[in-house]
């Protein structure tokens, strides 16, 4: 926890120093600069928003007679970088990053400084980003900064499906949901099994059941300090001030229980912490010590050698060494079961096995049929004269 507290104080500090560098600047006649946003400018005075901690604004009104000079940032620089950040995301599952961006945020600002120097890397940028969108409305998807087609997606629906879902997985981790990050591992481990991203998406769901741990003893340890407090009050309330309090508390456990029907609901295992439910956050203890425990199970399986075997034994088919391939996927099929690869290798062995099967019985076959014999052309008789 604290050293998440601290990453994140070191990315407010960092947020902090990119605003204050493209700030606008209110020099003092003391000497004294004030960096941030000029909101307003009067004939008298001067309005300007401006941090005071890395987290914390204020606004304050000098007087011309105070300042002695005013640099501002211009107008289409402030709404330039207003628009955010262009560069398509690693990972785009759907349109959200591009919609704003096309349908709001570029035309706004072309249609509102025609003369900005930004102009023209922005129609670019606008022309690149309606291809990108119209390539994801089409289905196709970008993982890991690699576009899939949606031709190469129908062509293995399966490992495609899977890392599409992984990818997910991981976006919703990084904007720390563990909750939904590990809901949708519940979908990768129930529709793709065997697929190849399930070794890194189960270390992936590890670290999200220890963060939603660290999360949920935070709120139990709260849940028991509040607890206490109702407790002493309503034994210090009058009867009828102890039953309203009683009646509210009731109230909250039934909220909380119509709140875990709605969000298991669709067969979710996981779920939120609701911090006023004391028996929803013991189902939730005992649900992540479960898991923990069947992760664990599964993360000794031996999954990467399975995939390391798989694949060289895919090559051996491609090279035609059948009796090589037999064999190894044999330990393809013991070092992890439940690879999708061990049974595309094994219709593929058999369609093999079979041809060249048909193949050596019909070599057989016409090596079998006896020659006919080749008939000699009859002799010609000379006339004599």
């Amino acid at each position: 926890m604290e050293r998440m507290n601290f990453t994140l104080l070191c990315l407010l500090i960092v947020v902090f120093a990119a605003v204050t560098l493209r700030a606008d600047l209110i020099t003092l006649k003391d000497g004294r600069e004030i960096k941030g946003e000029i909101l307003s400018e009067t004939p008298d005075s001067v309005l300007i928003e401006y941090y005071v901690t890395p987290t914390i604004k204020d606004q304050k009104v000098y007087s011309r007679d105070e300042i002695a000079q005013i640099a501002a940032i211009p107008a289409d620089e402030k709404a330039f970088l207003a628009i955010g950040n262009l560069t398509t995301p690693d990972t785009v599952l759907d349109t959200a990053f591009y919609d704003q961006l096309i349908d709001k945020k570029i035309p706004e600002f072309l249609g509102n400084y025609r003369y900005s120097k930004h102009i023209a890397e922005l129609r670019e940028d606008l022309h690149t980003l309606k291809e990108e969108r119209s390539r994801v409305r089409c289905g196709d998807r970008r993982i890991n900064g690699v576009w899939i087609t949606a031709a190469q997606i129908a062509a293995d629906p399966y490992q495609s499906g899977a890392k599409i879902k992984f990818s997910e997985m991981k976006e919703l981790a990084t904007t720390n949901d563990c909750v939904s990050s590990l809901q949708s591992y519940e979908l990768l481990e129930k529709e793709f099994p065997g697929a190849e991203v399930m070794p890194d998406a189960i270390a992936l769901a590890q670290t999200q059941i220890d963060q939603l741990q660290d999360k949920l003893a935070i709120a139990k340890a709260n849940f028991e300090i509040i607890d206490k407090r109702r407790q002493k009050t309503i034994a210090l309330a009058p009867a009828d001030q102890a039953r309203e309090i009683k009646n509210a508390l009731q109230n909250e456990k039934l909220e909380a229980a119509n709140a875990l029907a709605t969000a298991t609901a669709d067969g979710s295992k996981f779920f939120p912490i609701f911090q006023n439910s004391k028996e929803s956050m013991d189902a939730l203890q005992t649900l992540i010590t479960d898991e923990k425990t069947r992760l664990t199970v599964l993360q000794k399986l031996q999954m990467t050698e399975g995939l390391a075997a798989a694949s060289q034994c895919a090559r051996l088919l491609s090279e035609g060494k059948l009796k090589e391939a037999q064999d190894l996927l044999a330990q393809c099929q013991t070092l992890w079961p439940a690879n999708i690869e061990n049974t595309r290798m094994k219709l593929r062995l058999d369609d093999l096995v079979k041809s060249q099967a048909a193949a050596a019985a019909a070599a057989a076959q016409t090596a079998a049929v006896p020659k006919k014999p080749t008939s000699s052309p009859t002799p010609i008789t000379p006339v004599n004269p």
